[in-house]
């Protein structure tokens, strides 16, 4: 079993809306046209009722119903109508039950992991929030594509995995490559910036890497954030329990207190 055989089963791949894969890549890209990817968003009806849902959702707290994109944009702004599109797009991207995982509960975890990676993020200069925030929501999309290819397989790792083993080793073991390698070469299929291929490729262990990706330590540093979170840690306990190495690859200089503060006080948006 390789990677490319996974991507080869075109039917079973998750399928992210053509509008979403340009946004993502616009994050990267500054003189993108984004009245015309606004206009694309518009013109799919399954996102854009999604969207609007979301901006009406008790999460934003608007005064009164919002009906359109164009006034979703008015009233929450691009970047933010930016981040919704990507997280209903990539939410929506697999249509009914996959085997062997909870597609609402991965869902949700891929997005606080998001949230908590824009926090980092607004504490250093190396990355910038709203990639942060995609890198954190598409940061396990290789997990998802094992279930979807190979599902056997895949909870065969799970098992093993609860029963106390690496999950990278048990991923080794089963396919010889792990889920951030298959992710990643997914991310490559769908033409996304390097950047974040890269950060997919790298988070489970940044610094072992010869070029470690700054983002790459956002995510993993969020993961750790967010599991810490899960058992109950203080924000001081978070904070003592940072691995101060990813902490500077990331470029996080000083606020780590105030990063603990605001996961432990989290609401995440839940997407699904």
């Amino acid at each position: 079993m390789n990677i490319s055989e996974l991507l080869a089963q075109k039917d079973k791949l998750p399928n992210v809306p053509e509008v979403v894969k340009e946004l993502i890549q616009v994050l990267s890209d500054d003189k993108a046209d984004l009245d015309l990817i606004a206009t694309k968003v518009a013109r799919d009806p399954t996102l854009s009722v999604k969207i609007l849902r979301m901006v009406n959702s008790s999460y934003y707290g608007l005064p009164r119903k919002v009906n359109s994109i164009d006034e979703a944009i008015v009233r929450i702004g691009f970047d933010r109508l930016k981040i919704l599109v990507i997280s209903s797009g990539l939410s929506g991207s697999v249509s009914g039950e996959v085997e062997g995982l909870d597609v609402k509960r991965f869902w949700n975890e891929s997005f606080e992991t998001g949230e908590i990676c824009k926090i980092i993020a607004k504490k250093t200069k190396a990355v910038e929030p709203d990639v942060a925030f995609t890198a954190g929501i598409i940061n396990n999309i290789g997990r998802l594509l094992l279930h979807l290819t190979t599902p056997n397989r895949a909870k065969a790792v799970q098992t093993m995995v609860d029963e106390g083993a690496d999950r990278n080793q048990a991923e080794l073991d089963r396919f010889q490559f792990t889920s951030p390698e298959a992710g990643a070469a997914l991310l490559e299929e769908w033409k996304l910036p390097t950047e974040l291929c890269v950060a997919v490729l790298q988070h489970r262990a940044p610094l072992e890497h010869a070029e470690p990706s700054p983002l790459a330590a956002v995510i993993c540093l969020a993961k750790h954030l967010m599991a810490a979170r899960k058992k109950g840690a203080t924000a001081k306990e978070m904070v003592d329990g940072m691995s101060l190495p990813l902490i500077n690859l990331a470029g996080v200089k000083e606020g780590l207190g105030d990063i603990a503060d605001q996961v432990v006080n989290l609401e995440p948006m839940k997407m699904v």
